[in-house]
């Protein structure tokens, strides 16, 4: 998985904590100094959800090896991520976070193929759109998966919160961590006239789209026929 670079131990730590950068201190004697880089407890609610250096570190950590997932029709380089998927969908389900129960990381990965051919760089054709990176996280979800208020001073979501930069969602494995969390949170959001289940999730997942009923539809035609390879 070349895409997939660990960063250093120094660069990552468990949830709960943050990494402080090497920095220069200017004492009060006038004297500077070098701090190095060293981990530090969360304090305030800014720090609560997962920093980057939460979600490398509980990715790289894991113990836990994946078998390969099936492949989406015209997309061998959709394989390089099948731990990837899987892990995260196994995360936040262990920390009671809900799922459709018809839905499985095969599914998700023929939704990413839909979403971003598995270009972890790809951004939306559309110059207003702000989709991007492996699962094409907009900037709003961004806000909503990190707790923050929008303008009427509401917040969406309240727990099991991300907070990276804008940049990173570049990053495969913050994508995927964004992208699955949107789709629960997306799925417990299912309006009254859908049932709730992998189809609904979708259609949730991609509703700034008029065509969602279509989108949902060319996801789990990828998946099925991924799903019926022997």
């Amino acid at each position: 998985m070349p895409e997939l670079k660990k960063p250093k131990p120094s660069e990552m730590c468990p949830p709960g904590y943050h990494v402080v950068r090497g920095h220069e201190r200017v004492c009060h004697s006038g004297t500077v100094t070098w701090m190095a880089a060293h981990v530090r407890k969360n304090r305030g609610k800014i720090e609560s959800g997962l920093l980057i250096e939460n979600i490398h570190y509980l990715f790289w950590e894991s113990k836990k090896r994946y078998s390969a997932l099936k492949e989406i029709e015209g997309y061998p380089n959709g394989n390089d991520y099948d731990a990837l998927i899987q892990f995260w969908l196994d995360y936040w389900k262990s920390q009671g976070v809900k799922f459709p129960e018809n839905l499985d990381p095969l599914m998700i990965k023929a939704l990413i193929s839909l979403e971003s051919s598995f270009d972890p760089k790809a951004k939306s054709k559309d110059p207003k759109s702000t989709d991007s990176g492996l699962m094409q996280v907009t900037d709003q979800s961004l806000r909503v998966l990190g707790g923050f208020p929008n303008k009427e001073k509401w917040i969406e979501m309240r727990k099991h919160l991300i907070h990276v930069k804008k940049v990173d969602k570049s990053d495969p494995i913050v994508s995927v961590a964004l992208g699955t969390r949107l789709l629960a949170h997306k799925f417990s959001q299912t309006p009254k006239k859908y049932s709730k289940n992998a189809r609904s999730a979708l259609i949730g997942y991609h509703q700034w789209n008029k065509k969602v009923e279509a989108y949902a539809d060319e996801v789990l035609s990828r998946y099925e026929k991924a799903r019926k390879k022997k």
